[in-house]
């Protein structure tokens, strides 16, 4: 008897939705984890993810080696999310490319140079909770902890930038 067929709930969604950002887990062919931080990280349907490949060069290498893949998609606020597991189809000029690059760019309103579309069929998902649950009531007391503790957090780094030198990319 075979399992049924993996689902993203309502709640995956809606951590997706919220954050857009992931960490990605992949291997290297040396077998070496890397982790890769991911902004453009959505929903394709029911079972499937995505992400573009905009600067990551090594993920796009180690995925041809190997389609295993891992995110992780955390609501900094709620301290929790999703850990997803799978395996990474690579896109390159095709109709999923052209619709993911579409959608990244209607969405964010900046046209990405992606060098392909990162599709994943999920197979498992575990949620991510955050231990600090032990010192709160509940989700709402987690956010507003975590808003005001933010705030304090940009300020202090808003300093630190305030005397550095700006960060500029081609640096």
């Amino acid at each position: 008897m075979s399992a049924a067929p993996f689902v993203l709930t309502p709640d995956m969604r809606a951590v997706i939705d919220a954050t857009h950002l992931c960490f990605c887990a992949t291997v290297t062919p040396d077998g070496r984890p890397n982790l890769s931080p991911k902004g453009t990280i959505r929903v394709w349907d029911d079972a499937r993810l995505f992400f573009l490949d905009i600067a990551s060069p090594r993920t796009r290498a180690n995925l041809q080696h190997s389609p295993a893949i891992e995110l992780n998609v955390v609501d900094p606020l709620s301290r929790r999310g999703w850990r997803f597991r799978g395996s990474a189809a690579l896109h390159v000029g095709d109709d999923e490319y052209r619709q993911a690059t579409r959608r990244i760019r209607m969405e964010e309103g900046v046209r990405y140079e992606a060098a392909c579309a990162v599709l994943v069929t999920v197979d498992s998902a575990e949620a991510l909770v955050s231990p600090g649950y032990l010192h709160v009531p509940d989700e709402t007391a987690m956010r507003l902890h975590w808003r005001t503790r933010r705030d304090e957090l940009d300020a202090a780094f808003e300093r630190f930038l305030s005397g550095a030198p700006p960060y500029r990319l081609d640096e």
